[in-house]
């Protein structure tokens, strides 16, 4: 189940590829105003040299001082024209990042929701495992089928609500996954020394598929490898995936039907919140980084490990829009995500950067908190 560190994680990785592609973007944009005022020797007289120098550095430094900006200001003092190109790069700029926030934003959700895509489509690989026992057992008359007789695949098979969840979210295994299942089935399941009682016919099959998925589906370096080929972010995403489909298979086991397990703990209001951390700090970005930098005297907010940075505006922005989460689990979630996904003396820099501005932000009435949200603010 996707809880909201998790989703704090995720939130953090879309936001970091748009800050970097913003970076890419921004040195794009400067290369063409360079490219624009740069002298032609075809065209332009050497002795116009420093001139076009200085046309030149004008312009990237009215693009690096207002590229968030609508646009530059006239002014007298500047010529029209350079005015004018650096206006139409930062247009530019604007549109390529706005479509860049919504793509990073839906790639985000998106990957959200390949979580229990995958859940689903884990509960459908014990059938396609009895159609490869199925195909084997032809070919060699085996004494022992524990896929072919297992209840609990039968009850995956024609449980309504799951092929009901499967047909709404076009779940399959698709033909190259067929081939590499046939290869699970036979390198590694089969080959397994804690599966072999119940192919032996030593133990009753009933318990069996939970083991395939225990001892082999999500513990394989062979079969991880293949599905983090498939997929970027299975490593972090395998324990949601291996917690709800265990939790599946043992209600199955026990109450004799299939029922499915959620996404969320709180379905809209955790997906709200996704929402709401990654808009946040994509609209109040100018005034994250005004609140960092005036913490960080000592430190270039461009210097700030752009991890350690999404981090802290992540965080900030918890506690100035989100009045029931408590101050201190947005700094403790903040940390925690630090120590996992940045540098070993992150914490401590993120630790005392938020201790600062929750404190600040209390005191001018700028983070209002109420219900859960006043529990330990003080």
């Amino acid at each position: 189940m996707l809880n909201r560190r998790i989703l704090r994680v995720k939130a953090m990785q879309a936001l970091y590829g748009y800050f970097t592609a913003m970076e890419s973007l921004r040195e794009v944009a400067k290369a063409e105003l360079k490219s624009i005022h740069a002298l032609d020797p075809a065209k332009h007289d050497f002795s116009d040299k420093a001139l076009f120098e200085a046309r030149k550095k004008l312009a990237v430094k009215l693009f690096d001082q207002n590229y968030l900006n609508s646009e530059v200001e006239p002014d007298e003092e500047i010529d029209q024209e350079v005015l004018d190109n650096v206006n139409s790069e930062i247009a530019g700029f604007q549109k390529k990042a706005s479509f860049e926030a919504k793509n990073r934003r839906a790639e985000m959700l998106k990957d959200a929701n390949k979580i229990y895509d995958s859940y689903l489509k884990f509960l459908l690989l014990p059938v396609e495992l009895e159609h490869r026992e199925k195909l084997d057992d032809e070919k060699k008359k085996k004494k022992v089928t524990p896929l072919i007789d297992n209840k609990i695949v039968a009850s995956l098979k024609t449980s309504e609500l799951l092929n009901n969840e499967i047909k709404k979210h076009q779940i399959s295994w698709g033909e190259d996954e067929l081939e590499e299942i046939k290869s699970w089935y036979r390198s590694e399941i089969l080959t397994a020394e804690t599966l072999a009682p119940f192919f032996e016919g030593k133990e009753s099959p009933g318990g069996l598929i939970q083991e395939i998925f225990k001892k082999v589906i999500f513990k394989s370096e062979h079969i991880s490898a293949y599905l983090e080929n498939k997929n970027l972010h299975w490593s972090e995403n395998k324990p949601i995936v291996k917690s709800m489909v265990i939790k599946t298979l043992k209600a199955l086991e026990n109450e004799g039907e299939v029922v499915l397990s959620e996404l969320t703990k709180n379905g809209k209001e955790d997906l709200d919140f996704f929402k709401q951390v990654y808009d946040g700090v994509i609209k109040e970005n100018a005034l994250l980084d005004e609140l960092i930098e005036s913490k960080t005297q000592n430190w270039d907010v461009d210097r700030i490990a752009l991890t350690d940075l999404v981090i802290l505006k992540i965080a900030l922005v918890e506690m100035m829009t989100c009045p029931s989460i408590p101050m201190k689990v947005s700094i403790n979630e903040a940390i925690e995500i630090s120590k996992q996904y940045s540098t070993p003396k992150s914490k401590q820099f993120v630790n005392g950067v938020l201790d600062v501005l929750s404190n600040e932000l209390t005191s001018t009435g700028k983070v209002r908190k109420s219900g859960r949200g006043l529990i330990d603010n003080k």
